[in-house]
């Protein structure tokens, strides 16, 4: 790759759609996450403990469509947004069979429990989604707006103190430069995510 495709490629991440589909992906990663940890856990909880008075068995009975609903909804989120297609599956079962034969269909498809896996996987990748988004662009935005943000307060990079306009306006240039190459880490991380998904969520697989 020559020096002009280079910064031709590199330049050009803003040009992208699925560049704004995979940060949206990434945004909603950790509330997702966060609902799916807790809807399991209690889900779980509830319905094992409650089995003893069979109340249990409805909760499960409604968790475990749920979970299906769940891993249909990342795989379109996986398709969609990070533009890695995984089939979508069909119902559990067919609808002539029985309430028994669906759960038993449900529960012993390695898919299922791959499902589950990157489910709850879903709250440190949300986790880790968030804390990254947040950290690059606070670090990023400041040094663009250094300038600015320099006729209140200094800005503090470490051991590095900028608290003078041609410092502020070099931090401003090198933040204009990293920006690009933020967003193609970004993109790096959805696809990353993204090719994970497809691992865990593939029915074929």
């Amino acid at each position: 790759m020559s020096q002009d495709q280079f910064l031709t490629k590199y330049f050009t991440i803003f040009a992208k759609p699925k560049m704004y589909l995979t940060l949206l992906y990434l945004f909603l990663a950790f509330p997702l996450g966060l609902a799916y940890f807790v809807l399991l856990v209690v889900g779980f909880s509830l319905g094992i403990s409650l089995l003893i008075i069979w109340v249990g068995i409805i909760i499960l009975a409604l968790l475990f469509p749920t979970i299906w609903l769940l891993i249909s909804f990342e795989r379109l989120q996986t398709t969609h947004l990070l533009g890695i297609p995984i089939p979508i599956t069909s119902p559990m079962s067919p609808e002539n069979t029985s309430l028994w034969q669906k759960l038993k269909s449900f529960l012993t498809d390695p898919a299922t429990w791959k499902g589950v896996l990157f489910i709850l996987l879903k709250f440190p990748i949300g986790i880790i989604s968030f804390v990254v988004l947040v950290t690059g662009f606070a670090v990023l935005f400041s040094m663009i707006f250094s300038p600015l943000i320099i006729s209140w307060n200094p800005i503090h990079f470490g051991v590095w103190k900028v608290d003078t306009i041609s410092e502020a306006i070099g931090l401003y240039i090198l933040g204009l430069m990293a920006l690009p190459g933020l967003f193609h880490f970004y993109y790096f991380l959805g696809q990353f995510i993204g090719k994970l998904s497809a691992v865990l969520l593939n029915p074929k697989e």
